[in-house]
């Protein structure tokens, strides 16, 4: 699979929820990249293809938040077949990530970047104008495996981020394998689904985010599939994104708190807003503009063509 999108004719705009999701998709084996929370329908459909999706309790005794819950075997022995690519791949997005932000090296702030860049990846390859990767059986497991263990600590990453001392905190893979483990990062409550990896091969996973050590750039094949300063825009659009819309859900939020439940009655309501006082319309028309701005940054980054609808406030609302 080649990184040129030079190729093929310009596929049509998408709109900014589809752009940023990954819903069905599988890679060449087959197995969905999101496993267990991919739509039933989806779940369903893989394992009436025949994809393996064993469960069994958890023995991990190492990793007491997921002794005893639910892990889908299958899964990881899926991974597991891709461990050095998986390594190496991380190495990557890693020292490439170094090259353009070298003193965050070690810090929380890399791991939080490096491990979403890890999730975005495969959203370029489908998405993409030209050429895209196939929804269904064309994405290399390794790249579906980079995703899955990248997803698996972000949690872990952006709990770290936001009470644990400053992003620009050195840390160590041991200590974040402790956090992960004592805050509930590996189990999910509402469904009893535990991480199935291996305490030992999580953390060795981690020690490539954190240090780099355990993975070569060098062996990795991504930079054949993907062009990394296009990934990193994308990234920086969505992480845009993500922070404008967290930010306007806490402003929400507030004003819930304080009695108002119509948006009608909340747009004459003052809020703060970079530094200063605004209204809550004029910061709301704000936020719409700014998403329609970044639907057409992301469209345009990955060569559709443009002319796709604008995002109302209905939609955003939505998305929150």
């Amino acid at each position: 699979m080649s990184a040129s999108t030079d190729e093929g004719p310009r596929l049509p705009g998408m709109g900014l929820a589809e752009l940023l999701t990954v819903r069905d998709q599988t890679d060449t084996d087959g197995r969905l990249l999101l496993e267990d929370s991919a739509p039933r329908k989806a779940r369903r459909r893989v394992e009436k293809a025949g994809v393996a999706m064993k469960t069994v309790s958890c023995p991990y005794a190492d990793s007491p938040s997921r002794q005893g819950g639910v892990m889908n075997i299958s899964a990881y022995e899926a991974l597991r077949q891709d461990t050095a690519e998986v390594l190496n791949g991380v190495a990557w997005l890693r020292d490439n990530y170094l090259r353009m932000h070298p003193p965050g090296r070690g810090t929380v702030q890399a791991f939080f970047d490096t491990s979403n860049l890890g999730i975005t990846l495969p959203l370029v390859l489908f998405y993409r104008g030209r050429n895209p990767v196939l929804p269904h059986g064309q994405l290399p497991s390794y790249i579906a495996s980079i995703f899955k263990a990248s997803r698996g600590v972000f949690s872990a990453a952006v709990d770290m981020l936001n009470r644990s001392g400053p992003p620009t905190r050195v840390i160590t893979a041991a200590e974040v394998m402790e956090f992960a483990d004592r805050h509930g990062h590996f189990r999910r409550d509402e469904t009893k689904r535990v991480c199935a990896a291996p305490t030992r091969l999580i953390e060795r996973c981690v020690d490539v985010f954190v240090t780099g050590e355990g993975g070569d750039a060098r062996r990795s094949a991504l930079s054949d599939a993907v062009d990394f300063p296009t990934l990193w825009d994308f990234y920086r659009f969505q992480d845009d994104f993500g922070r404008m819309l967290s930010n306007y859900r806490f402003l929400l939020e507030k004003l819930n708190q304080a009695g108002m439940t119509q948006l009608e009655e909340m747009f004459g309501a003052m809020v703060p807003d970079g530094g200063r006082m605004r209204p809550f319309g004029e910061v709301t028309d704000a936020m719409v503009q700014r998403a329609n701005a970044i639907q057409e940054g992301l469209n345009a980054l990955l060569g559709r063509r443009p002319g796709v609808a604008p995002l109302r406030l209905e939609r955003l609302v939505e998305m929150l």
